[in-house]
């Protein structure tokens, strides 16, 4: 059975770049996945939610914050209501951005391997806060189906301010971040050498802005993030290569972009082609 796939292309389509809605039916929504973000949160009654297999049961006041590629789907036999909305991870300003809610936004971002241990539950609010929620979401889904005058200034403000709300729940109380996320990071880095690692790529997808973040990085790690990553990419095609690897396809596993740049950068790290080091190099690392 081949999974649905949404489309930003096809769904956000309204200037503002979001779409906007709300459901209040039983149903059940198949496991499906989409290039954009996706903000669920319930009003009334409860389903079961899904994300990347771990499930929740959502009641009100619970919200999800469903990243892109994520596979997720969910069920309500009883049904329950809820607002949802889709948008582009860069719709999000890096001006409320800061020091102080840095590691708060990586919570948010598609690396699940630095969610896992602290999304085990959805962000929740209760009492004022899910009132205020709710009354923020409300507006939004009536400008969103307005035509009136400042209607993208009023959309980026609501979203502006909703997304602060998360950021200020998921920073307090038990939604603290108690991990070493650049910990959670570099193994990420580590797992995943043949994806898109760079500055820009890495803090997009963790709504950092390539700046702040390449100096964080830095003051973690005292080298850059292309000089960690170039390390970390050379140490698998080292494993590669001593399993009888070809030097090609060792270089495309690894994620370098041509054949010279890793030439290039293995033999500034090693000393070495990587065709010698596949005929020495587990001799020498003995």
């Amino acid at each position: 059975m081949i999974m649905k796939e949404y489309r930003s292309s096809e769904l956000i389509t309204d200037p503002s770049g979001i779409h906007v809605f709300f459901s209040d039916r039983s149903r059940l929504e198949e496991s499906h996945v989409h290039d954009f973000s996706e903000i669920v949160y319930v009003s009334s009654g409860s389903a079961i939610q899904s994300v990347n297999g771990a499930q929740y049961t959502v009641r009100r006041g619970d919200l999800i914050f469903i990243n892109v590629g994520s596979v997720h789907s969910f069920s309500s036999p009883r049904g329950f209501s809820y607002y949802n909305v889709c948008f582009d991870p860069g719709l999000i300003p890096r001006r409320i951005i800061t020091e102080e809610n840095a590691f708060a936004v990586l919570q948010l971002s598609a690396f699940e391997e630095l969610r896992r241990e602290n999304d085990e539950e959805p962000v929740s609010f209760s009492g004022r806060d899910a009132d205020r929620m709710e009354a923020m979401l409300s507006e939004l889904l009536e400008e969103y189906g307005s035509e009136g005058s400042f209607r993208s200034t009023a959309l980026e403000s609501l979203m502006n301010l909703i997304f602060i709300s998360i950021l200020r729940r998921i920073s307090s109380g038990q939604q603290q971040v108690s991990r070493d996320v650049f910990a959670w990071l570099s193994d990420y880095i580590r797992d995943n050498p043949g994806e898109v690692l760079t500055l820009e790529a890495l803090a997009e997808k963790c709504f950092y802005n390539p700046s702040y973040f390449s100096r964080c990085f830095k003051e973690k790690f005292n080298v850059t993030l292309t000089q960690y990553v170039n390390a970390t990419r050379v140490e698998h095609a080292k494993e590669l290569l001593e399993a009888g690897v070809s030097v090609d396809e060792a270089a495309q596993s690894s994620g370098f972009g041509s054949r010279s740049a890793f030439y290039r950068v293995f033999a500034g790290l090693t000393g070495t082609t990587p065709g010698e080091w596949r005929k020495t190099g587990a001799k020498e690392k003995r």
